[in-house]
């Protein structure tokens, strides 16, 4: 199970929609300012998209708008709708665990394509590539407005929200408008004609089994029969691994995640190079497109192993404390006399500490055993933190060529390095605050803040490439290979 289907599955798991705890107002007002606290007191960039003025009246009007007794699940909902505002892509909150069933989960496995939803699978037979129109009623643009709180992102980009809807649709629907038991769902054939299906709601278990069956992890355009096998080999796995297109004498290094032990990740990185330069291969594509991040240290030695020349990273980090704000309700941290004391104690600014250096710079050069031919980078929509940072570096790098979408992480700077995790004392919100500011180093300082990495070369999935089962992207770079 991979990373994104891991904390999917947990919070399914975990959280249900019947048995919303009910929170006086005392203890309502109690969780929130414990949620303010902790905002203000640690989150290192917290005014860069919402001014202090505007968001002080925003977190003034929602305490104003408690009554008597308000449901946990509506606090969580207010809390995201600020949380959203702050648009930052490691600011995390989880539902509480006062639910207890995920027997009425929404059944269709959906993909979004210029903010329109459209089938994935042929289930209930719904033809791949229908665009739906409504649920219970409700317009899907609607719909797709009202979830986008519930995804954070890095800065305005919507790719991530996106990526990241799609998969969890059945469960933001749920924080949004309650359980419903069946889903009467107005839709759109590829041929044009409208038509109407009431389907029953499934477990999450049901749903979570058919997803392995999307048209877009592209099995059939890899000639690959048994969808199961491909999801398990190509999407699922953490290691990387590398496939071979002989004929073009191309190989496709697939890293599907940083969030591999250090030292086995280089160790990986080391067998799977020798094995492609000892194939003399020419073009080499790197696909962290379904890279969510992990350790920064992975992302530093796989581009050792494709640059040619020093590179740089990170121009500086920052916090606003060196002291963990509301420490009783914390539930885990990591190295806090590492990362955040020791790291920061002696370099202090007006507003908080602040380095001017990357402290991973020494490991920025090119690795002996590198691959020396053509290199090309595929990103997208949930290449997010560590791997949105060698986006970055393939961006910054005039020899590799980024292809693919927006990604999720920031262009300019992102939140991350220190992760906090509370739990709200009433409510039993889960919250994750990461402490540092990470300040990137940018050769294009043309985008708009808040931007994710743009690639040097947009490809967009098509509804035609959904139907088809074609990997637009992928496809894209082979034919540029091919001439």
């Amino acid at each position: 199970m991979n990373r994104i289907l891991c904390i999917v599955f947990f919070i399914v798991t975990s959280t249900t929609l019947f048995a919303q705890k009910k929170l006086t107002l005392t203890k309502a007002q109690e969780d929130f300012r414990v949620f303010e606290n902790i905002l203000k007191q640690g989150h290192p960039a917290l005014y860069e998209y919402t001014s202090e003025t505007v968001l002080d009246s925003v977190l003034s009007a929602t305490k104003e708008s408690f009554t008597e007794e308000i449901s946990d699940i509506e606090l969580f909902k207010k809390m995201q709708q600020i949380t959203d505002q702050i648009r930052d892509g490691h600011l995390l909150l989880f539902a509480p665990n006062t639910l207890n069933t995920t027997q009425y989960y929404f059944p269709l496995i959906l993909k979004i394509i210029q903010a329109e939803f459209y089938t994935d699978t042929d289930d209930f037979g719904i033809p791949i590539g229908s665009k739906i129109l409504r649920v219970n009623e409700k317009p899907i643009a609607h719909i797709l407005e009202a979830l986008k709180k519930y995804s954070p992102t890095d800065g305005y980009n919507l790719t991530r929200k996106y990526r990241d809807i799609e998969l969890k649709f059945g469960l933001f629907y749920m924080y949004e408008y309650g359980v419903e038991k069946e889903y009467i769902v107005d839709y759109l054939e590829p041929d044009g004609t409208e038509k109407t299906i009431t389907l029953k709601a499934e477990s999450f278990v049901k749903a979570k089994h058919r997803n392995i069956n999307r048209n877009s992890y592209f099995s059939k355009y890899h000639l690959q029969k048994d969808k199961v096998d491909f999801f398990t080999k190509h999407i699922n796995t953490k290691e990387p691994f590398v496939y071979y297109k002989n004929d073009l004498k191309t190989a496709v290094l697939v890293a599907n995640s940083f969030g591999v032990d250090i030292r086995a990740f280089k160790s990986r990185l080391i067998k799977l190079f020798k094995e492609i330069n000892k194939k003399k291969i020419k073009h080499l594509v790197i696909d962290i497109r379904n890279n969510d991040g992990g350790f920064r240290p992975n992302s530093v030695h796989l581009f050792s192993f494709i640059s040619n020349k020093l590179f740089k990273q990170r121009t500086s980090s920052f916090v606003a404390s060196l002291e963990i704000p509301e420490r009783k309700h914390v539930t885990r941290t990591y190295g806090e006399k590492e990362f955040l004391k020791d790291k920061f104690y002696n370099h202090p600014q007006y507003d908080g500490w602040k380095l001017n250096f990357d402290d991973l710079e020494t490991m920025m050069v090119p690795n002996r055993n590198r691959f020396r031919g053509k290199v090309y980078v595929l990103a997208g929509g949930t290449t997010f933190s560590a791997g949105s940072a060698l986006a970055l570096l393939a961006k910054n790098d005039p020899d590799i060529l980024l292809v693919g979408e927006e990604t999720g992480g920031g262009h300019y700077f992102h939140t991350g390095q220190f992760p906090v995790y509370y739990e709200l004392p009433n409510s039993k919100i889960i919250m994750v605050m990461s402490m540092e500011k990470i300040t990137h180093y940018v050769k294009d300082t043309t985008l708009p803040k808040g931007s994710g990495v743009i690639p040097d070369r947009t490809v967009q999935l098509s509804l035609q490439d959904l139907i088809k089962g074609k990997d637009s992207q992928l496809d894209y770079i082979l034919r540029l290979i091919k001439g």
